[in-house]
């Protein structure tokens, strides 16, 4: 079974797809990055066709190879470890890639769920450097096989680099059974160039038999034995050349029926062939696996001599052999396999599969090995592959009936390992099963240890999690009574302040202040400077409510300092960053230095949430400069890098500065990140009109602003939502809107808007208070809040700010604005009608719709029939309506139905309303286009009619307008003419823009 596969040495039938394949490795050659997948039914000719590829080639590129393994043997990134080997690359040159080649060095130490994101992004950003570098010396082509037994970290790198790699002399080549592909695997192959293998033609099966023949000197098959082979082996190539095996082992080529209809018959008929002594070497590195490592199949026997590795040919050969043997053989030759390579210290994943599959005799050393296999592919970053290995520990575990506290570890460690797999909710899951077994075992601290883990997966800000609250109450009641660690203690009443403060809108209470205090009591007593740092983070969030930047800054002091002491990097960086936000919410200069410093100590990090963070206050500090642009770019490179890492805040963190900056000059962002079960999805109006209000597009930021209501404004975002309703409001909002407003932002005159810990720089209070108080007509104190805020921001170094600010007092100094523009806008189905300064909103109708063009026409006549939509009729006797408008209007009117009915149901009350207009027009004029008896009315009746629909929808529409804005309406009934010629024709030149 050790033959090559093409006795000729070459491809038959592949010409065309080589062809294909080749043009592909030519372009990656010439330096443009590629990546191709080829697939196909087994034995249908990837592996040769990868081969074929290789030696096409030629000496010019770097050939990687890596291949897949089937079964739960293989560690984590199985096929990148051996592209790697492969390069040659030292460890050094390795960096942090070297975690898939090096063995796993002990259990892996915690990590959450941002860690590992960001420790695989680390990875993978190395893995693609190090293919950079080679491709810079040469082309490179890494040839990936058996992709359908690839584990999904796998596929993810994959997906990554082929990305990463499109601008390098890089050619990813990989090969998969369609059949077989996971959707991962084909959603993977959907990004990539595919080369999808067909079984050979008649001719082509012919010639391949024919050269079989040859190479074992035997006369040739005729074309009816041919045409047999090719209709048993679909075109196989494999399954050509084994059958045509099995006839000549037969003698004749005379009994072609007597063809196995199967490849699995072919290759058993095959086997029987073979000795006993044979088959038993062969079954037994069946279960092996797919490389034979002699040491295993023949202690001390002396069967097989020589030096290279042998391994089957193919895969079907592997797979037959397994499907052959009984049950009980298996247990056998699992169990001697798993016991040689425990004695050897073979990979734990490798004795674990074996001794899992050896029955209950080897289940102690099985569970062993599953937690020992799991926490090497924690270590190795494949946490899929961790999940696998701890459930099937959990299962002997549970199987066993052992302690509860062996089943709680499992159950803690599983939890944290589907965390960090992206899994929060199979987690969360565990985590509670944890809280429940160490509840029943009366087990303190286990409780307490599961609720912390829950804890750690976080939560929407503002949503309540109830089932949290009342699990950390539980646990740190339970945790009391025991008289548990005071660190522990602490870390729970931590835990439970910050919940409570981040589940609600509103402003925390005293007790939840307590919760903290306690916490810190607690951290002290301990003297854990680790849980006193977590303490006082705790202690700061609950505190942090608008205007209390003054009181915070001690807090945030001994944050520092326990941090420090406790050598906690990332605490420390955090702390200084609480600080920056903290001393630019007072407009202290100070605040820029300490956000250059978190920049500077987020960036020496290691990790790319690190970087995330330090690319997006550099950001922030970009836009406090003025340098807009810069900050753009920076936050649009953040962005990138927080979705890379499945950083939750990434997309929110963008959006909130890219906001702020509309009115610095820069677009608004493309995309909202913002979802239904949101907690800020209430506010998605505002946001909706924040740039088109900042642009001065009052009529857009109208509508898209609707009915909002203050009420919908959140609050535990701090200052943020009521600043951009200061912003909408002052544009396109009501006076009431406008008052709510200026109230709510007063007591905090004399501060700055910063968003969280600096993600965002929304200007001085007073800037928005002055654009609030001369929307409302209050010019004096417009003035004094510009004046403030001008001070402030140039106090600050908020250059761009100033110069708002100083804009914005010059417009007050000069020459009073033009009245406002006069509006007849459409958007949405809403009409948005501005004259004489007050602007309404009314649901869209027909005669509206006639106002608009008769306003449009600009004092024009506009005939009654071109208003109901008609051509303007010839003289003389043709029907109003021929049989084919009439079917017309017939199903247009069984369409509004449908729509009238699905507006009602999502509440568009003005959509519907539109709509029932129209259909009550068309029915009107499907009316009219009858006379008596069903007779065709004739166009010169049709006229009147039309005079009269006209006539009613305008005196309809006047009355809508006149319930919300009767100036308007009393000037309309002034300016409108009707009749068969309409027309609208002020007393006073009036300008309006219409749409």
């Amino acid at each position: 079974m050790m033959e090559p596969m093409s006795p000729a040495g070459r491809l038959l039938g592949r010409e065309l797809a080589l062809a294909a394949a080749g043009a592909v490795l030519g372009d990656a050659v010439s330096g443009s990055g590629q990546f191709l997948m080829i697939s196909g039914e087994a034995g249908i000719g990837k592996t040769a066709m990868l081969a074929a590829l290789i030696e096409r080639a030629g000496p010019a590129p770097l050939v990687l190879r890596g291949f897949c393994w089937e079964g739960d043997g293989a560690p984590p990134y199985w096929p990148w470890a051996q592209v790697l080997r492969a390069s040659g690359l030292s460890v050094a040159e390795l960096g942090e890639a070297g975690w898939l080649v090096q063995p796993a060095s002990g259990p892996a130490g915690p990590m959450s769920a941002a860690a590992a994101a960001d420790a695989q992004f680390r990875m993978f950003e190395a893995v693609s450097r190090c293919l950079t570098g080679l491709a810079a010396r040469q082309p490179v082509l890494v040839v990936l096989d058996d992709l359908h037994w690839a584990d999904e970290p796998s596929l993810r790198l994959l997906r990554f680099l082929a990305r990463a790699l499109a601008a390098d002399a890089v050619l990813l080549l990989g090969a998969y059974r369609d059949a077989e592909a996971s959707p991962e695997l084909c959603e993977l192959a959907g990004a990539a160039q595919q080369l999808a293998l067909p079984g050979l033609a008649p001719a082509e099966v012919e010639a391949m038999a024919r050269e079989l023949a040859e190479a074992m000197a035997v006369p040739r098959p005729s074309s009816q034995v041919a045409a047999e082979l090719w209709q048993r082996s679909g075109g196989n190539p494999f399954l050509v050349r084994e059958l045509t095996r099995l006839l000549v082992a037969q003698g004749s080529w005379d009994e072609p029926t007597q063809l196995p209809a199967s490849v699995t018959e072919a290759l058993r008929r095959r086997l029987a062939r073979l000795s006993t002594d044979c088959v038993r070497l062969l079954e037994r590195a069946a279960v092996a696996g797919r490389d034979i490592d002699l040491s295993l199949l023949t202690p001390g026997a002396g069967v097989i001599v020589g030096t290279a590795e042998p391994r089957f040919t193919h895969d079907l050969y592997r797979e037959a052999i397994l499907d052959g043997l009984s049950a009980q053989a298996r247990t056998e030759i699992n169990l001697s396999v798993g016991r040689a390579l425990q004695a050897r210290s073979g990979p734990a994943a490798r004795v674990a599969a074996h001794l899992l599959a050896a029955g209950p005799q080897a289940q102690p050393d099985a569970l062993k090995y599953s937690l020992l296999a799991a926490r090497e592919a924690t270590a190795r970053l494949g946490h899929e592959d961790a999940c696998a290995h701890y459930l099937r520990a959990l299962r002997l575990a549970e199987a066993a009936h052992g302690p509860a506290s062996g089943r709680t570890e499992i159950l803690m460690e599983l939890g944290a390992s589907y965390d960090r797999a992206g899994q929060p909710g199979q987690a969360r899951q565990r985590f509670l099963e944890a809280a429940d077994a160490s509840r029943g075992a009366g087990d303190a601290a286990g409780l307490a240890l599961a609720a912390l883990g829950v804890q750690a997966l976080g939560h929407r800000s503002g949503a309540q999690n109830t089932d949290l609250l009342g699990l950390l109450s539980e646990a740190s009641q339970r945790l009391e009574a025991a008289g548990a660690a005071l660190g522990l203690r602490s870390r729970v009443q931590a835990a439970l302040a910050r919940v409570i403060r981040h589940g609600s809108d509103s402003l925390p209470g005293p007790e939840v202040a307590e919760t903290a205090r306690r916490a810190v009591e607690l951290a002290t007593a301990a003297d854990d400077p680790s849980a006193l740092a977590t303490a006082k983070l705790a202690q700061h969030d609950v505190m942090w409510i608008p205007g209390s930047a003054a009181a915070r800054l001690p807090v945030i002091a001994e944050m520092l300092d326990a941090a420090r002491a406790c050598g906690d990097d990332d605490l420390v960086a955090e702390a200084h960053l609480l600080r920056a936000a903290a001393l630019l919410e007072l407009g202290d200069p100070a605040g820029r230095d300490e956000l250059h410093t978190y920049i500077t100590l987020a960036g020496r990090l290691g990790h790319a949430r690190g970087r995330w963070g330090a690319l997006t206050r550099q950001a922030t500090f970009a836009q406090l400069a003025g340098r807009a642009e810069e900050a753009a770019r920076l936050g649009e490179q953040a962005l990138e890098l927080g979705l890379a890492i499945g950083e939750q805040d990434a997309g929110g963190c963008f959006c909130t500065s890219r906001w702020a900056m509309v009115a610095l000059g820069v677009p608004e962002p493309e995309e909202m990140y913002m979802y239904a079960d949101d907690p800020l999805w209430p506010m998605f109006p505002l946001f909706k009109a924040w740039a088109p209000a900042v642009r001065g597009q009052v009529g857009e930021a109208a509508a898209a602003l609707g009915d909002f209501s203050v009420l919908d404004v959140t609050r535990w975002t701090g200052l943020e939502g009521i600043a951009v309703a200061a912003v909408v409001f002052a544009a396109a909002g009501s006076d009431p809107q406008r008052t709510w407003a200026y109230e709510q932002l007063r007591p905090y005159a004399g501060t700055h808007v910063v968003i969280g810990g600096c993600a965002s720089y929304h200007a001085a209070v007073d800037h928005h208070l002055g654009a609030l108080a001369a929307s409302l007509g209050d010019i004096t104190a417009a003035e004094a809040h510009f004046r403030a805020a001008l001070a402030m921001h140039e106090r600050l170094g908020a250059a761009g700010w100033a110069r708002l600010s100083e804009q914005a007092l010059a417009g007050l100094q000069a020459t009073p604005p033009a009245p406002p523009a006069n509006e007849f806008r459409l958007a949405d189905g809403v009409r948005t009608l501005s004259f004489h300064g007050r602007q309404v909103q009314v649901p869209d109708s027909k005669g509206l719709d006639d106002l608009a063009v008769l306003i449009g026409a600009r004092g024009a006549d506009v005939h009654v029939l071109t208003l109901v939509g008609h051509e303007l009729p010839r003289l003389g006797a043709d029907p109003v309506l021929d049989g084919q408008a009439k079917a017309a209007y017939k199903s247009r009117l069984d369409d509004l139905a449908r729509q009238i009915d699905d507006a009602d149901a999502a509440g568009r009350a003005g959509q519907a309303e539109k709509l029932r207009s129209e259909r009550d027009a068309l029915v009107r004029e499907l009316a009219a286009a009858a006379g008596l008896g069903g007779r065709d009315r004739r166009l010169g009746d049709e006229t009147e009619r039309a005079r009269k629909t006209v006539s009613a929808r305008v005196r309809d529409a006047l009355s809508k307008i006149e319930r919300v804005h009767p100036e308007l309406a009393v000037h309309l009934r002034g300016a409108l003419r009707m009749g068969t010629l309409c027309s609208y024709t002020p007393a006073e030149p009036t300008t309006w823009t219409v749409s």
